[in-house]
């Protein structure tokens, strides 16, 4: 069965966002668009690395990427973070506060 929250696409999502780096390039790319030699600068990574994480991020729809002349352009898909957002909502409870959450099922279940 290949529900939204049970499909290649979101394993994809979560294992790119998985890495501390390609997080921090999400962050970057959430305030504008880069080049890749400047996210390769801004997080101290070889052209070689920064292309890898880029790879990643552009496979689980992440980013876009777009070349005019030897530049390589990177911009925020947010598109795709909205399958992660969803997948991780639905586990918001209606118990309340995470430190009550316990305490009000056991009083409801009780009921």
């Amino acid at each position: 069965m290949n529900t939204p929250y049970n499909s290649p696409q979101l394993d994809s999502v979560l294992d790119a966002l998985a890495n501390q780096k390609r997080r921090g390039i999400i962050h970057d790319l959430s305030l504008h668009p880069a080049t890749v030699g400047q996210l390769a600068r801004n997080h101290e990574l070889s052209l070689p690395a920064i292309h890898k994480h880029i790879r990643t991020l552009e496979n689980a729809k992440l980013i876009i990427r777009k070349k005019a002349g030897r530049t390589n352009f990177v911009a925020l898909d947010n598109r795709t973070l909205g399958l992660a957002q969803s997948w991780i909502m639905q586990y918001h409870t209606e118990w309340g506060n995470t430190k009550a959450t316990l305490e009000n099922y056991i009083s409801r279940m009780q009921e």
